[in-house]
């Protein structure tokens, strides 16, 4: 598959849906912070406000509850915005962000950025089809966990993470893993041990190659067919 044809499948982000005025406006009302690797930017159940939008790095956005494991709900890439939900509803954070990697972000204030859409109704409106976008996929997430098994599951990870972030190589697409096996797990509502096992499966099938830190899918259709 060429490198247009995995770009093109990319998801949009709410940075790249507005124009190039509308974002010098947007960086202008914020202030720009740092994070290191593995640092929190945003709690669960934190009651605020603030928004970050997303310039350099990516982060993960997880949800704890009492006696279980951490759930990997998302990868969050440049472009996106942070927050939302608590932003809009008013009501404690649903989910904790931390950096995978040094992060660059926008910090937003809730306030600030409630008026900046008052007066701005084509932002209001990215808003809005971001929200939405982020709404189809957890619908999407919820019916393959309800009705694939584990390896379609992981199938739909693999293809989720080659659209994003694969490079064509003369060996396949490669897939520099921007999260841990057990992370990965989580993301595909399996143990660690039925995700070692559906990858074995797809490496016994020639559909892919797995190394540390990376992946490198030799047949995406038929990985792409097994997700379906």
């Amino acid at each position: 598959m060429a490198a247009e044809e995995l770009s093109a499948s990319a998801p949009l982000t709410f940075l790249s849906r507005l124009s190039s005025a509308e974002t010098a406006e947007l960086i202008a009302l914020g202030v720009k912070r740092k994070y290191p690797s593995d640092s929190v930017l945003m709690f669960q159940d934190e009651p605020d406000e603030r928004l970050l939008l997303l310039l350099q790095g990516r982060v993960k956005v997880t949800r704890s509850a009492a006696g279980e494991h951490e759930l990997l709900l998302a990868i969050r890439d440049p472009g996106e915005l942070l927050g939302e939900l608590a932003f809009i509803d008013g009501l404690p954070r649903l989910a904790t962000v931390s950096a995978l990697e040094d992060v660059q972000a926008l910090v937003l204030g809730g306030r600030d950025f409630r008026a900046h859409l008052e007066s701005r109704p084509h932002v209001a409106v990215v808003l809005l089809e971001s929200v939405a976008a982020r709404f189809r996929e957890a619908t999407i997430r919820r019916l393959q966990f309800a009705a694939a098994d584990t390896l379609g599951r992981l199938a739909a990870r693999v293809i989720e993470l080659a659209d994003r972030y694969g490079a064509p190589d003369d060996a396949g697409i490669v897939i520099a893993m921007p999260i841990s096996q057990d992370e990965l797990a989580s993301w595909t509502g399996a143990s660690r041990a039925g995700v070692a096992h559906g990858l074995q499966v797809m490496r016994g099938l020639g559909w892919l190659t797995s190394e540390r830190g990376r992946l490198i899918v030799h047949d995406l259709d038929a990985v792409r067919a097994r997700a379906a």
